[in-house]
This record gives C-alpha cells, sequence and structure tokens, in this order.
C-alpha cells in the first residue's frame, strides 16, 4: 500500500466496519438480491448478479493465478472479452489478428480452471449459411453476458477494409450460445462492426461503430429494435452502460466545426430507445479522438448504480434513482497517482467499494480500492501484472474470485488470469 502508509489502512478498515454494521445482511437488502426497480418487473427483471460481505482478506492485494490456455487457432490476444453464466463459469473470446480468414473463438474456463473451447465465429457462420465463404470475423471484443432466459450472449465483427469513415467489409453478428449444450445461435447481422454488448436482462444491447449505432434484441420477442447515437469519425467507445432499472447509457460525440474540439454527452435510453436526459461528459475527450476509448470499465451496484472509468482514469457514477445533475457524479482520477487506463472494474459487496486494476506510465501496475464513505482509495502496485496487457470488466466466478483478460506481451498470446483472495 502506497497512499498515507499504514496509518491509512487502519482508517479505511474502522470505515469499513461501520459500513457492515450500517448496511450488512441486517439491513433491507438481503446479500445476492438486488433491490426491485420503480418499473414493471415484466420490462425490469434485474439480472442476478454475485455479490458477498467483504473481509479482512479483501484489504490485501489479489493474489494472481494464471489460467493455462492451450494453443487455439491464430489467436494472440483477449481485447476484453470476458463474462460468466449464473453457475459462475467463466467464458473469454480470443481474437486473431493476422491470417486469412480470421475467426474468433468461445472458451470456458470452469471451477477448476480448466478451459474448453467452445466453438469459432467463422465455423458457426458456414454452419447456418450466413454471409460469404470467404469472411473473416477475427474480434469478439464484447462483454459476455447473461440474460434471463438462460442464454449468453456476445459479439463478433472483423476489422477487414474499415476506414475513420467506411464501415468495415463483413460487419458485425449477435450471437447466443445455450451453456448446457454449447450450441451457437446467430441473432443478427450489421453493416456496423458491434464492439460492446449488455443486458438489463431482458434486452440485450449492442454498440456497433461508426456512429455508435445501438442495437436492442428482446429475448422474449425476438424483436429488433435501433437508434443511432452519433460520434466523430473513427471514435468508438468500448462500453456502455445499462442501470438497474434497464435504462441504457451511450456517449454521443459531436464536433460543431473542423477546429472545434468534439463535445461528449452521456444519453439515457428508456427500453423503448426513447432519449431520456442527456448528461454531460467534459473528461470525455482526448487529442486524438480516433485512439480514445470513451467507457473502458464498468461494474453494477446492488442499488443499480453503475460506476465506470474513461480513458484518462476517471471513475464517474451514474445513479439509477436520481435525475437531473445528481443522476452522474465524476469522482476524479480513479488512482491518486494521476491519469491511468483501468480498463477493469470490480465490486466485492456491492455496496461500499469499488476495485480495479491500472497501469499508468512508467510505473507497476496498482490494485485500486475506492471506498464511498470516504472517498478514498488505497492502492498496491502489483508487479506480477508487469508482462501483462490486461483487459476485461466485472467478470466473477461462484467464489469471488475476479478474472482479467489480455495478452502475454512476451510470448504475444493471449492470457488469463485470475485474482483470488485468500483467507
Amino acid at each position: 500500500m502506497k497512499l498515507f502508509g499504514g496509518l491509512f489502512f487502519f482508517i479505511v478498515i474502522a470505515i469499513v466496519v461501520f459500513g457492515w454494521l450500517s448496511s450488512g445482511p441486517g439491513s433491507d437488502a438481503a446479500v445476492g438480491e438486488m433491490p426491485q426497480p420503480s418499473l414493471s418487473s415484466e420490462l425490469v427483471k434485474p439480472v442476478k448478479r454475485h455479490y458477498e460481505p467483504v473481509s479482512e482478506r479483501h484489504f490485501k492485494k489479489p493474489q494472481v493465478e494464471p489460467v493455462m490456455l492451450p494453443g487455439i487457432g491464430r489467436t494472440d490476444v483477449s481485447w476484453g472479452s470476458v463474462g460468466n453464466d449464473p453457475a459462475g463459469n467463466i467464458y473469454v473470446g480470443l481474437a486473431e489478428s493476422y491470417g486469412d480468414p480470421r475467426s474468433a473463438y468461445l472458451v470456458k474456463v470452469n471451477a477448476a480452471a480448466q478451459p474448453a473451447v467452445m466453438g469459432d465465429v467463422v465455423s458457426e457462420l458456414k454452419r447456418e449459411g450466413v454471409g460469404p465463404a470467404s469472411q473473416s470475423q477475427g474480434k469478439i471484443h464484447s462483454q459476455i453476458v447473461a440474460a434471463n432466459d438462460g442464454y449468453l450472449y456476445f459479439s463478433s465483427f472483423d476489422e477487414a477494409g474499415e476506414t475513420d469513415v467506411r464501415l468495415p467489409d463483413y460487419g458485425g453478428h449477435l450471437w447466443r450460445v445455450n451453456t448446457q449444450s454449447g450450441q451457437w445461435e446467430h441473432l443478427l447481422a450489421t453493416p456496423e462492426a458491434l464492439i460492446a454488448v449488455n443486458t438489463d436482462g431482458r434486452y440485450v444491447y449492442a454498440l456497433g461503430y461508426w456512429g455508435h449505432v445501438l442495437y436492442q434484441y428482446d429475448t422474449q420477442s425476438a424483436k429488433v429494435n435501433k437508434t443511432e447515437v452519433g460520434s466523430v469519425p473513427g471514435h468508438v467507445s468500448r462500453q456502455f452502460l445499462v442501470d438497474g432499472k434497464g435504462h441504457v447509457y451511450v456517449p454521443k460525440v459531436s464536433q460543431s466545426g473542423i477546429n472545434e474540439e468534439p463535445s461528449a454527452m452521456l444519453v439515457e435510453f428508456d427500453q423503448n430507445l426513447n432519449p431520456v436526459t442527456e448528461y454531460p461528459l467534459p473528461d470525455y475527450q482526448s487529442q486524438d479522438m480516433t485512439r480514445y476509448r470513451g467507457i473502458i470499465g464498468y461494474t453494477n451496484m446492488r442499488n443499480g448504480d453503475v460506476y465506470f472509468t474513461l480513458g484518462q482514469g476517471y471513475l464517474l457514477q451514474v445513479q439509477a434513482d436520481e435525475s437531473g445533475a445528481e443522476k452522474l457524479i465524476n469522482h476524479g482520477l480513479f488512482n491518486p497517482a494521476g491519469e491511468a487506463n483501468i480498463p477493469s472494474l470490480f465490486t466485492v459487496d456491492g455496496e461500499q467499494f469499488v476495485m480495479g486494476v491500472s497501469r499508468r506510465s512508467g510505473a507497476d501496475p496498482e490494485w485500486l480500492i475506492y471506498e464511498k464513505i470516504s472517498g478514498a482509495t488505497v492502492n498496491y502496485a502489483m508487479p506480477e501484472l508487469n508482462d501483462f496487457l490486461f483487459f476485461g470488466t466485472e467478470a466473477k466466478d461462484a467464489a469471488g474470485n475476479f478474472y482479467l483478460v489480455g495478452r502475454d506481451t512476451k510470448t504475444r498470446k493471449p492470457k488469463v488470469v485470475k485474482l483470488t483472495f485468500p483467507e
């Protein structure tokens, strides 16, 4: 721990104990349950998420356990594609950056950390007779999310032929997988690349570029809806948000003139894809918006709020039950040492604590713990992650372990690690 030394640790622990007493299992919200949203239960049945009471072990940095992956095709990285099913199995999308055609693979990791290949995109497209036989689909980039129908949902795309103003040759595809049989089902083909997926339980959303096109798939009726949110040429956010009320939040990036700086708003949509309100995002900016990754990490809290990070490392919060100026809170830079890449967020209890993995230029990666009551952050150096280009957000197994995915920078192969908190 580097921030304020040992004294700070005991201050945080004291605050934690207070938090347990005031919001622990004896409070109105039972552990492991989400509060009922104000909308009709026919519209919103929140995704069941895994929470547990925090303990002293969660205030140490996690241990890093590599997950051994078999050699799979020409895969060389996971661009943050990770998720879990209700049983706590972990799923990872592995990308092929080179070759022709390229195909992304889906891998399942069980509780014993044993991986199993569940298939690849191009083979599934051929099986379903979708698109030209020569097409590539080199990336599963999206989160892999579990909807209330028991299926896992994710998207694929390929970058062949794209420019800052031209869509890729082969577009994107929305998929779902039966976790019992492993059977894939093709749901939707789009001209845009589908980079991100999220869900409120009933509706599955996918974000396409260019233009931040938001697609909605109804898991009950199979109806598809869409709206174009808008973005400047060459820019796409890597993630978008869904709160506990089923509202969706997507950045809208616009530019009034050639010499003007782009400006960003976070647009809130209801479940009919009607815009509700727009909230300013003054820190959503870069000198080169084509390289700026927008929203990169998020974690959903027990009360329906969402914490998320922007490309420079700002930590923000969407308050599901608020409106107006109180809806969006900017907590400043998550890492007290300065701007950082923080593409993975987690929560143990869903109430008091947000955790993340941070990388700053010229420094060891760090484990961050943000405490809501005090607004304080503890950070630990994690040199164990030095040779790891990591991504991923919110994925947890049944034991409460967290997962990071990415690339081993030495071998240039996909890498998956489990973060554990031993007693």
